[in-house]
């Protein structure tokens, strides 16, 4: 081969690898990008051990007052009240005072009551027969209402960090300290017991900011006392007349996100905290249990087979709404995992919203996840609306097997700092001075 032919073999060559590169190049760049795969979890509903065709509804109050400590009836006035509102369930939960049941006259402490009579006059308990009456349902058709062992706890501060506990005698005539919360839940824990937060807007303040609900230290000083005790469940999400609690909710949104990766639901819990008979089914529970027996209690409170609900719902239902007649409830789940939806059934409701990160992403009976993952964080949880006023579900969690985030690292000077910050806040002489600079203000 002579120079001229080399020279053009060598540009023939070139020309060809030329046109070919663009259409190597088009083959991968210029193709339609794949789909990203589908993401892959499980839905874990704390209603799946639940037999809706043979399991009951049981009506629940686990938070309420008498005059043996702040309430302004007595001890079987109240106890009467809540029978004949058709309640299956009640903790008499007074300020220092376990209730080791209802014939039992109360270990009051006088110095924490209002009710100055307490040391010249004992609260009268329940005779023997109308106590059997009640628990057995003598005279209901046989549906009795079932005494449940509560306590609420830390019962003179001033701060209400106040925690409720149940199913063990600890923390009779304790006062408790400001701000802390977790000698009486680690306290509780320690004696057998389970316990919940109430209402926690009360301690933070929210219900002026929703933003405080929202604050990320506030999320943490919560979630990490979740996740240090598994006995207790969560906290009030649904209290009395929703004013100073109004923005639990979003509390409870912020603490799903932050708890659940740590392998653990957080349930929340509606309660009338009633300290007069006009409050009495303002919020509540509803239960679902084979039968309504004290283990079974416990055991719906550890599972979470239960259903926040109340009348009022100040951001959901309007300032001024308040429910009258048959409220909603849940009469069925269905979680496919194969189809990734969740569906309701439910009756007295005329919308079901689905709420994840705290914003409603979807309404109607079912939900499916697929259509919404860019939406969905750890959980999603639902909330049926009607006249009667709003039942909350518990979270069902998405699980797809991500580690927690790790969390930012305090440097040793700011963790001394805001310990001592919080240690001197929490002393009696400065939450009296900062309540009064508050009612001047």
């Amino acid at each position: 081969m002579n120079k001229i032919q080399k020279v053009k073999s060598l540009f023939a060559l070139i020309l060809a690898l030329s046109l070919l590169l663009p259409m190597g190049i088009m083959s991968t760049a210029g193709a339609p990008a794949k789909a990203p795969a589908a993401r892959d979890y499980t839905i874990i509903s704390p209603y799946a051990t639940v037999d809706w065709d043979t399991w009951d509804r049981y009506k629940a109050n686990l938070h309420t007052h008498s005059t043996v400590s702040d309430g302004k009836d007595p001890f079987v006035d109240v106890i009467e009240a809540y029978y004949a509102r058709d309640y299956d369930i009640l903790a008499m939960a007074e300020h220092g005072v376990v209730n080791k049941g209802w014939t039992k006259v109360p270990e009051t402490v006088p110095i924490l009551s209002f009710n100055f009579l307490l040391p010249f006059m004992k609260p009268v308990p329940l005779t023997e027969e109308r106590n059997r009456q009640i628990t057995t349902g003598a005279d209901r058709g046989g549906r009795g209402m079932t005494d449940i062992m509560g306590i609420e706890m830390n019962a003179a501060v001033l701060m209400k960090n106040h925690v409720n506990g149940f199913f063990a005698d600890y923390g009779q005539g304790y006062w408790g300290k400001e701000n802390d919360f977790e000698t009486v839940i680690a306290g509780m824990e320690e004696a057998g017991g389970l316990t919940h937060i109430n209402h926690p807007g009360d301690w933070l303040g929210s219900a002026k900011d929703i933003n405080i609900a929202k604050d990320p230290k506030n999320i943490k000083f919560f979630a990490d006392l979740l996740k240090k005790y598994p006995s207790c469940l969560g906290l009030e999400v649904l209290n009395s007349h929703d004013s100073p609690t109004r923005h639990d909710r979003v509390l409870w949104d912020g603490l799903l996100e932050s708890v659940i990766p740590y392998g653990r639901n957080v349930f929340g819990f509606g309660n009338s905290d009633s300290h007069h008979m006009g409050e009495i089914d303002t919020s509540f529970g509803i239960f679902m249990m084979p039968e309504n027996t004290v283990a079974n209690v416990r055991t719906a409170m550890e599972t979470g087979t239960f259903f926040a609900c109340g009348r009022r719902a100040r951001p959901e239902l309007g300032d001024s709404f308040v429910g009258e007649g048959a409220y909603p409830v849940v009469t069925n789940i269905k979680v496919d995992n194969t189809r990734k939806t969740i569906t309701l059934q439910g009756e007295d409701y005329d919308t079901i919203e689905w709420i994840a990160k705290g914003e409603i992403i979807a309404t109607g009976e079912a939900i499916n996840l697929r259509e919404h993952e860019n939406e969905i964080g750890c959980y999603v949880r639902a909330q049926l609306k009607g006249p009667g006023g709003i039942c909350f579900t518990q979270a069902f969690i998405i699980d797809d097997g991500t580690p927690p985030e790790p969390e930012p690292e305090e440097s040793f000077i700011e963790k001394w700092i805001n310990d001592f910050i919080f240690a001197v806040k929490s002393t009696r002489i400065y939450v009296i001075i900062a309540k009064i600079v508050d009612k001047l203000s």
